[in-house]
Order: C-alpha cells, then structure tokens, then sequence
C-alpha cells in the first residue's frame, strides 16, 4: 500500500506542473492567433480525448508523464521544428492560424508562455496559501539529535534555538543546512539559545563517506541534528503577496547560484535528485497526511521547472526564444541542418544528465546503497 502512495503521488504532482507550463504555451499561442491542434496530458498513444470548438483535440495519453501543446504548422510535438511544407496545403485561413507566419516576437511570446505560467501558478498558489492556510515555518530550535553524533557529543539538545553558524545569523532550519553544507571550515561554531541563555558551541562535522558506484567516494557532512514540526502562520494578504514574490526571486536566485557553483566545479551533479527522489519526497508527504506541504512542493517543482526551461538549449523553451532572436537579429532562418544537429546533441545531453539522476536517486536508497558498497568493495 506504501507504494501507492510515492506512484500516485508523483504522477499527481508531476502532471500538475506539467498542464500548468503547457497551459501557459496554449494561451500564449491563442493569444497571437495560433491554432491549437492537440494538447495532451501524457505521452504516447491517445486513452480518452475530445475536440473543443476551437478544433483543439484535449487527449490523456497512456504514459502520465510530460504532455506538449501541438500548434498548427509544428514539425514534432515538442515545437522544436516547423513544417514548412505544410503551407503548401493549407488554406488562407489556416495560414494564418499558423506557427509557421507568426513572427520572432511572437514565437518568442509563446516560448516564454510556458515558464512564465509556472512562475505565476507559484506566485498565485503561495499568496492563497499564506492568506487563506498559513505558509509553514521551519523554525531554528532543533526538533532531534541523533545518537553519538556530532551534536550530541558537542551537547546540543532537543529545544535548544540555533542562533548563529560560523558567525552567520540563521533564521530558518534551511538557513543552518547551507551553512552546513556550504562551510568549508573544519570547526563549526553554532551559537545557540538555551531556556533564555546564550552558549557557543564548538561542533565538528562528520564526514560520511559514500563509495559512488563508478569510483571513488564522495563525502558529505552531518552534524546530527533535525528540524522540529513546521509552524503554519498565516499573512495578511499585503504580506502574503510580499511572500510570495520574495519566494519567487529567492529560489531564482538560489537556482542561479546552484548553477553557478557547478560551472565553476563547486558544486556536483551528484547532488541532484531526478523522478524517483520527487516520487519519494511526494510520497512521504502524501503519507504524512499534509496536504498544504504537498502543494507547497509542487511550487518549488513549478519554479524549477521554469527556470530550467529558460537555459538556452535548443530543445528548451530558452533556447527557442534564443533562436528567434538571433533570426530576428539577423534577418534571416537558421540552417534546418544545423538546427537538427543542435537539437539531438542537445537532447542527448538533457537525457544524459536525466540517467545521471536518476542513478544518483537510486543509490540514495538505502538498499541499493548496501548492495553497491559490499559488491565493490
């Protein structure tokens, strides 16, 4: 039956996002007059469908995972390419109707449709929550410590409110993960606050070692410590728009920044979570009976979502919008040839570092982590 949970769950959350950036593509394109051929929830063979009266077929595919907006004169489903030939048979009308005409700045509209309506369905969804429920607060006192860790040997107890890491002042539980993560020092300083009292604390991490199934070990530091419950406090509305936007920039930026220590080989791509780690964490919130926290996930997933569909890859809504302002730049079309050749290098590069993850998910689990480490040893 648990399994049930992490399944449904992840294919609720995923096909959330999913019609929400689609979404976003299909008003885009209504908007500069672009007939909408089939917008389908799913991939692969049609299971139930109808047409609108705008003669748009509405499917639900076999696979329940992804979808695609399918506009009049595109090549494939993912609008990578145009039909060109297609205009030869269409009618006066139907041309008009067509991807193919529209302009640079319209085509670009439509690609920057589909982040954008990730961003607004988060900004949107986090001011009802904060307005209507209350946004969760994972406060600094600390909630567990586990046994013979780090904490419990440096005296940290269940209550004690972290002040300050290594003389940053912290005011979330995430604020003292980053610095965690991120310290680059041997000796930690944690300044916490116990029953009104002040006290330093002296702490040194732990360095897990984890042996990475194509060689070498990869080390990660614990401390030992876990958040307590979160609180839900709700906001005025003023505030909760404040909220949300604040939200918005700052996982942005923190996005930014996660990318940016991986160009500059800081960060690995070790780090990252794929389907099975979304499946896991929505299962587990899904288990644990919280809704709010399961909608809250699916903004953080739609925020990335957009983000990552602004990189300029060709393949990407940012690389669409990159291709057509250069040919508005320039004044004329991109070589097919060389548009293809960028659309399956690029392709295999998405699907490479999708395996990357996915494997990186899978070793994470712990049964797969005991097999890895006993086989090599």
């Amino acid at each position: 039956m648990s399994i049930f949970y992490y399944v449904f769950s992840f294919f609720l959350i995923i096909n959330v996002i999913v019609f929400v950036h689609e979404y976003g593509h299909y008003l885009a394109a209504r908007r500069v007059g672009v007939k909408i051929t089939n917008f389908s929830l799913g991939m692969g063979p049609e299971i139930y469908g109808f047409n609108d009266k705008h003669g748009t077929r509405w499917s639900f595919s076999l696979l329940p995972v992804g979808g695609y907006v399918m506009m009049l004169g595109d090549g494939d489903i993912a609008s990578a390419t145009e039909d060109e030939s297609a205009l030869k048979t269409m009618s006066t009308k139907e041309r008009a109707q067509s991807i193919i005409i529209k302009s640079n700045w319209e085509k670009m509209l439509i690609a920057f449709g589909g982040p954008f309506s990730n961003y607004v369905y988060a900004f949107v969804v986090l001011i009802i929550m904060a307005f209507f429920h209350g946004m969760p607060v994972y406060n600094t006192t600390i909630g567990g410590v586990l046994k013979d860790s780090p904490a419990e040997k440096a005296g940290l107890t269940v209550g004690d409110k972290i002040v300050s890491v290594n003389n940053h002042k912290v005011e979330k539980y995430r604020d003292i993960v980053m610095e965690i993560r991120d310290s680059e020092a041997e000796n930690m300083n944690f300044v916490i606050e116990r029953n009104g009292a002040i006290k330093e604390v002296l702490i040194i991490p732990e360095l897990k070692e984890t042996k990475r199934i194509i060689g070498g070990i990869k080390k990660n530091k614990m401390v030992g410590i876990f958040s307590g419950s979160p609180v839900f406090e709700r906001k005025s509305f003023p505030d909760a728009v404040k909220l949300a936007a604040q939200e918005c920039v700052n996982t942005t930026r923190e996005m930014c920044m996660i990318f940016g220590r991986i160009f500059a080989g800081k960060k690995s791509l070790e780090d990252f979570g794929g389907i099975v780690r979304i499946a896991e964490v929505a299962g587990d919130l899904s288990k644990s009976g919280s809704f709010a926290l399961l909608i809250i996930f699916t903004v953080t997933l739609s925020l990335n979502l957009g983000f990552i569909n602004l990189f300029p890859l060709p393949v990407l809504d940012g690389g669409r919008i990159l291709i057509s302002f250069i040919e508005q730049i320039t004044g004329k079309k991109l070589n097919k040839t060389v548009q293809e050749y960028i659309m399956i290098a690029c392709a295999a590069l998405l699907i490479f570092l999708m395996l990357i993850m996915t494997v990186n998910d899978v070793l994470r689990l712990e049964c797969v982590s005991k097999f890895v480490s006993n086989f090599f040893g």
